[in-house]
């Protein structure tokens, strides 16, 4: 029995959703033949990384700006080399400590900040771990990859798509040590996503109405405010439904803000998959894993807004191939949202686009690439 750790950050909700949609697919392919570990190793990364959880959610809701300009300074595969070195230098026994005590076969990294220090912990245990546990990263972008993606020592690189592929062979990994699967959302996501009037009534919706679901991603970011105000402006046949993540303030300010729309207001779900089979228009920020599943979905899509830096090469990525509306600002998303509902056969050719671009067996197929690993 070979133990797997997959280790993930509460950045958002992707890099976790990430892990667990592996973990499912290696369930299935393997049941319980080995040990899988889930673990959010945030806390044992040096300084100053240690805080990138909490950090990351104040910054996103209160001053983006930090954000942007953290993720551009980083950028560059000369902070990345220096943080690694220094911080397990002056702060690397928490993260020294985490990787032994894992005692994993593999280490499965699915936030581009263990591969700066995992790596050389691997190293500073000794030979033996160093030899024994195999290192995987799951890259979490779809392309223009931030350069802490570059895990150059990985004894495996999975990426979501070609361009993603190319971009790190450009940094000098072989080819053979790169494999493209797509980003992993959870095996079953098909199997719950129901569609039409009896899945909306499931959900205690009104099953002749026209729904549109409004995501926000695990912080409730983006101007939602804006989307809604203009949505409920606009007094569109619709029930909102709007997922707003862990920004329980922005949940509690969207349910008084409707006074035209019928709306519901929701914290962080694990029903995304209902959802997403419940409505007829998908709006979302471009987060990896509410767009992937999206598209997964099948359902037209308008993105309203990105993270800089983070999300344009996401936005880039699927604008490039016609699979969703870029419709930033809440006066373009309730004008796009109104045309698709005039027009079904519009929205019929939006919804086959998107689908044309998911990968729903990505999991499972990032699953095999792991045992692979460990079957030698």
């Amino acid at each position: 029995m070979a133990r797997i750790a997959l280790l993930y950050s509460d950045t958002g909700g992707g890099h976790r959703t990430a892990a667990e949609a592996i973990a499912q697919a290696l369930q299935e392919l393997r049941g319980d033949a080995h040990t899988v570990i889930l673990a959010n190793g945030v806390d044992w990364l040096p300084a100053p990384f240690n805080r990138g959880d909490r950090t990351y959610a104040a910054a996103m809701r209160h001053a983006p700006i930090l954000h942007r300009i953290n993720y551009r300074l980083s950028d560059s595969a000369l902070v990345r080399k220096v943080s690694g070195r220094l911080g397990m230098a002056l702060d690397g026994r928490r993260a020294t400590d985490f990787v032994r005590g894992l005692d994993a076969d593999v280490i499965v990294s699915c936030q581009p900040h263990f591969n700066a220090f995992a790596p050389r912990a691997l190293r500073r245990i000794g030979p033996r771990a160093a030899g024994r546990t195999r290192y995987v990263h799951v890259i979490t972008d779809l392309q223009h990859l931030h350069a802490f993606h570059f895990a150059l020592h990985a004894d495996l690189l999975i990426a979501p798509t070609g361009e993603a592929r190319i971009e790190v062979m450009r940094q000098g990994v072989p080819p053979q040590r790169v494999t493209v699967a797509g980003y992993p959302i959870f095996p079953d996501f098909a199997e719950r996503l129901k569609g039409g009037p009896a899945a909306r009534a499931a959900l205690d919706l009104d099953a002749a109405r026209s729904t549109v679901l409004l995501m926000g991603g695990g912080e409730g970011m983006g101007d939602l405010r804006a989307v809604v105000g203009a949505l409920d402006a606009a007094r569109l046949p619709i029930q909102l439904v709007v997922v707003c993540g862990r920004n329980d303030t922005l949940r509690l300010d969207l349910e008084a803000l409707a006074t035209h729309t019928t709306l519901r207001a929701l914290g962080f779900v694990d029903n995304v998959p209902e959802l997403m089979g419940a409505s007829d228009i998908i709006i979302t920020k471009a987060g990896t894993g509410t767009l992937c599943e999206a598209l997964a979905a099948g359902a037209p899509i308008i993105l309203y807004d990105a993270v800089p830096g983070q999300e344009d090469g996401n936005r880039d990525y699927v604008l490039a191939r016609d699979a969703v509306a870029w419709c930033p600002g809440g006066e373009r998303v309730a004008a796009q949202v109104r045309a698709w509902l005039d027009d079904p056969a519009a929205r019929g050719r939006a919804a086959a686009a998107a689908a044309a671009e998911a990968r729903p067996d990505a999991a499972m197929d990032i699953a095999r690439s792991v045992l692979a690993l460990i079957d030698g």
